[in-house]
């Protein structure tokens, strides 16, 4: 009984940490949902300020981050400043956007990755299963560079 009491607690204790920083909470509660379903345990911040304190005091594995929040910059300012720091750079950094929604401009890695500070980009709103994918490859992609 104890025996199983403590892998229960460590299988817990090994699931990876995703944080969604993004101002929408419909947003939020949703990707939550797809997070939890897949097996992560989920953090959420609703403005770039809260998304840096919660990375200082959580260090997730991942984070889901949205562009445009409180500033039409948050998310690039975020991803900047977490990428420019010793211990958060390595923290893989998914971008979404719905501003190819809005506009037809689209981010991509080839395009715009040297200069965006993120892992990888996606279009909002983002299917689920595209989501899980993303993640899991940011976080393996990760722990290979480690």
């Amino acid at each position: 009984m104890v025996a199983v009491a403590w892998r229960e607690i460590r299988n817990v204790s090994e699931k990876k940490k995703i944080l969604i920083i993004d101002d929408n909470i419909n947003f939020v509660k949703m990707n939550s949902a797809v997070l939890l379903s897949g097996g992560y345990e989920v953090e959420a911040a609703f403005n770039a300020e809260e998304g840096f304190t919660k990375v200082e005091y959580g260090q997730p594995d991942a984070i889901v981050l949205d562009l445009m929040m409180e500033r039409h910059d948050s998310g690039f300012t975020l991803a900047k400043k977490l990428k420019k720091h010793p211990i958060y750079k390595k923290i893989p950094i998914l971008m979404l956007t719905a501003v190819g929604e809005a506009t037809g401009f689209r981010f991509s890695m080839e395009s715009d990755g040297y200069w965006m500070k993120t892992d990888d980009f996606a279009d909002k709103p983002i299917e689920a299963d595209l989501l899980l994918e993303k993640v899991a490859k940011l976080i393996k992609d990760a722990g290979a560079e480690s």
